[in-house]
């Protein structure tokens, strides 16, 4: 029970690292999903990065990883948001913008996510 509670409040902290996120970089920058992408790269890259971290210096607090990852990573990464937001580009006919976003997001995703565990293997192991 205790795991779900804190699963919970990292999401919350995770939902609200988002929404100012996008927020801020969607102002910046209107017109495309920018937002989305980076909330989405970066909790990628922090998975594969923070994934081989943990399981390094951390073993013994595994039981607790879902708290990271499902409760905070799981709330500041968002698929139904870039899932709406393609669709909305696609029934507009934003065709490019709709491509560009489906290949950015989920080729900039799966790199990121390599870099990450790549990255943390250089550093950890």
């Amino acid at each position: 029970m205790k795991i779900l509670l804190f699963a919970g409040l990292a999401g919350f902290i995770g939902t609200l690292a988002r929404y100012g996120a996008v927020r801020g970089i969607d102002r910046l920058l209107p017109g495309f999903p920018w937002g989305t992408l980076l909330v989405n790269v970066t909790g990628a890259f922090a998975a594969g990065f923070l994934f081989i971290w943990c399981r390094t210096k951390l073993p013994s607090y595994e039981a607790y990883f879902p708290i990271l990852f499902l409760g905070f990573l799981g709330a500041y990464t968002t698929f139904s948001t870039f899932a709406l937001e393609s669709s909305r580009l696609l029934l507009d006919g934003q065709y490019l913008k709709f491509t560009l976003n489906v290949l950015l997001q989920n080729g900039g995703g799966l790199c990121a996510a390599a870099f990450g565990l790549l990255l943390a293997r250089r550093i950890l192991l």
